[in-house]
């Protein structure tokens, strides 16, 4: 029997200890380690014990771990950030800090249900996980009865909207619509960003009945609310309203869905949208030969794990084919951003 390499197994032992970095990271985090160290570069292990209020033998854990993981690195007696932990440091409320803090709370357990979940092909992290002792059967029941995780939730999809919406303003020219329909949009975000950007522009959201309560509160404060409104309304059950959209917008939503369901979805928007209308799919997709990006992979794991028992990541390719079958006419693929696509459809004009 051939023995494996050294550098085999050692490639294999990074691979068993990368489910001890992101506590450490995490830990580090919550201590204002990295804003220490930003403030202070050069710090000693009695000075950083002394200031994050630990005992030495917890001192020399966390810094151990943060050393050899990369976290931080150490000069004689001083330790230093890296450039990446550097962004940790400052604002709790940033975008990074708010990444981490949600990938522990909502993330780093319920993945650990990974493997029940694919040999059930049920999102058995939320249930095991999250809903365990709670009367809530889904996800956002938990959100209005868990208010840290609620807040954990919203300060990420805030950061996220912001970032996917600023991607799409600068990729999309919606100069050229009048009426947008934003399809599972939230509080708002998108909505109130193109009629900022574009002042002849009205827009509808369509949402669950409590969260398009959120948006109009959002909305009125925006002093938006002549030319932005959210709707409540189920969105999988009933038709889309037809007056006169000649854009449908669909960002970061289809992958909650089944195949069949968006396909269900991609049919109503048709016949929602006015000849010549388009619809525009922001979606965080996988490559079409199915190998990466790891934020589709991160993504998909996420979705069959907490978010949904039914959806998943899917490729260009993939909507291309159902929005075709719905009667649309592929436009363009943009990729602005780190994570997502931006494809565009149309509906031919009446001949």
């Amino acid at each position: 029997m051939t023995e494996p390499s050294t550098t085999a197994m050692d490639e294999l032992w990074k691979l068993v200890y990368t489910s001890f970095r992101f506590p450490f990271m995490h830990a580090a985090l919550r201590l204002k380690l990295f804003t220490l160290l930003k403030q202070r570069p050069g710090t000693t292990l009695d000075e950083i014990t002394t200031e994050l209020g630990l005992e030495e033998r917890a001192g020399h854990t966390l810094l151990l771990g943060c050393c050899a993981f990369d976290l931080i690195r150490k000069e004689g007696d001083g330790y230093h950030n890296t450039a990446a932990t550097d962004l940790l440091a400052g604002d709790p409320d940033g975008f990074m800090p708010v990444i981490v803090r949600y990938t522990h709370e909502m993330l780093y357990r319920p993945m650990g249900w990974l493997y029940e979940s694919l040999v059930d092909n049920d999102n058995l992290g939320l249930h095991r996980e999250l809903l365990a002792g709670s009367s809530a059967t889904t996800l956002y029941e938990l959100l209005g009865q868990d208010k840290n995780l609620e807040q954990v939730f919203t300060a990420m999809m805030e950061h996220q909207s912001r970032s996917v919406v600023e991607d799409l303003v600068n990729a999309v020219d919606f100069s050229a619509y009048r009426r947008v329909l934003d399809v599972g949009g939230g509080t708002g975000t998108n909505a109130i960003s193109f009629a900022q950007r574009w002042p002849h522009l009205e827009a509808t959201i369509l949402e669950l009945p409590n969260v398009a309560e959120m948006a109009n509160e959002r909305i009125a404060e925006a002093n938006l609310s002549e030319r932005v409104r959210a709707v409540g309304t189920d969105i999988m059950q009933d038709e889309f309203p037809t007056s006169s959209h000649d854009c449908v917008v669909y960002s970061r939503f289809l992958e909650i869905w089944s195949p069949e369901q968006v396909q269900n979805l991609f049919a109503k928007t048709y016949r929602a949208l006015e000849p010549g209308g388009h619809m525009v799919i922001v979606a965080c997709a996988e490559d079409d030969d199915e190998t990466g990006p790891a934020h589709a992979a991160f993504m998909s794991a996420y979705v069959h794990t907490i978010a949904s028992p039914e959806g998943r990541t899917y490729t260009p390719r993939e909507f291309e084919q159902w929005f075709t079958e719905a009667g649309f006419e592929p436009v363009d693929r943009q990729y602005p951003g780190r994570f997502d696509i931006i494809m565009r459809a149309r509906k031919p004009k009446a001949d």
